[in-house]
């Protein structure tokens, strides 16, 4: 499991903003064992969605990778059909956003409006 206490302050954040850019809070895990912070539905797609805040900008792919490695290892390490999606959400110093499909090989930027 990560190191540290769990960023609860940027966990709240991120359920706001997520019911803001329109997706369904489907559960809200208080389970601190478990590797993702809470679930959302986007029309029909689940993800299970984990949260990271950064002391610094820096949110290329290879930094994220980077500085989010063991987040991203646990994310992939969830026993989870093909239809669950897993995602990191990144919140930087200066509180803005940044989301991460994680992948089995790789992670890829997401959008963060719905279209």
């Amino acid at each position: 499991m990560t190191r540290g206490c769990k960023p609860v302050v940027a966990i709240g954040e991120a359920k706001r903003k997520a019911q803001a850019w329109g997706f369904m809070l489907i559960a809200v895990v208080a389970d601190t064992r478990l590797p993702f912070d809470f679930v959302i539905n986007d029309r029909g797609c689940i993800s299970l969605v984990r949260v990271r805040r950064l002391k610094y900008a820096q949110y290329c792919t290879a930094e994220i990778q980077r500085l989010c490695a063991q987040e991203i290892a646990e994310l992939r390490q969830i026993p989870a059909p093909g239809e669950i999606f897993r995602e990191l959400w990144v919140r930087g110093p200066d509180r803005t956003w940044h989301r991460y499909l994680v992948l089995r090989d790789s992670i890829e930027p997401l959008e963060n409006e719905r279209r």
